[in-house]
């Protein structure tokens, strides 16, 4: 019998929220979709001011070196710090993105991994703006956890369509999801199958 992959995604937030410096909102892993191989997570971002030492835009794991996925911000500049574990560096990734997240302006943020692709790949707004190669692809192994993902530590901000994704999101859908989640979030459902996906994510109807 054929078996089919089942895509789900679990919105975490959905309306803005103000971030609390020192309480990160935390989600435990039986909460998430089952990951296999592969995750995303997409969200949107406004920061209210730099803090001086590294902030937390998200990270899963129950220590600080085990982190598939994590997002971090670099103190001062605001620089985009994208990391995951695997079973040779338990902090590979990319060190820095672009010029830093200017204040008080909205991003939207996709973050893409796969094991399978041997791949990590960032999106500043829809555009692809970085990436990291796992170049040992018989060998080295991204490791995922089941520990608690943490959304916002250290950040002076506020956060919005937070969700977390069982698949890799290809650029086409990382720029659909960045177009669609401002002007509407009817498209959404909570869990599709692989070979049905391109057919039935958006109602072509809005961008007609």
């Amino acid at each position: 019998m054929k078996k089919f992959a089942i895509n789900e995604f679990h919105e975490i937030i959905s309306e803005p929220i103000t971030l609390n410096l020192k309480n990160p909102i935390v989600v435990q892993h039986a909460e998430l979709p089952e990951v296999d191989d592969e995750l995303s997570v997409t969200l949107r971002l406004k920061l209210k001011s730099h803090a001086s030492d590294w902030s937390t835009i998200f990270h899963k794991g129950p220590e600080s070196l085990i982190r598939t996925p994590g997002l971090y911000l670099k103190a001062n500049t605001s620089k985009l710090h994208a990391r995951f574990t695997g079973n040779w560096n338990c902090n590979a990734g990319i060190d820095e993105i672009g010029d830093g997240l200017l204040l008080n302006k909205w991003y939207h943020l996709t973050y893409t991994l796969s094991d399978s692709e041997k791949r990590l790949d960032i999106y500043i707004n829809g555009k692809w703006t970085g990436f990291y190669s796992i170049l040992n692809v018989q060998i080295h192994k991204v490791i995922f956890n089941d520990g608690p993902l943490s959304i916002g530590r250290g950040i002076n901000g506020e956060i919005s369509d937070f969700r977390y994704f069982n698949w890799r999101l290809s650029a086409e859908e990382g720029i659909t999801i960045d177009f669609l989640c401002i002007i509407t979030k009817d498209w959404w459902f909570r869990s599709i199958k692989r070979n049905n996906y391109k057919e039935n994510q958006i109602n072509h109807d809005l961008l007609n």
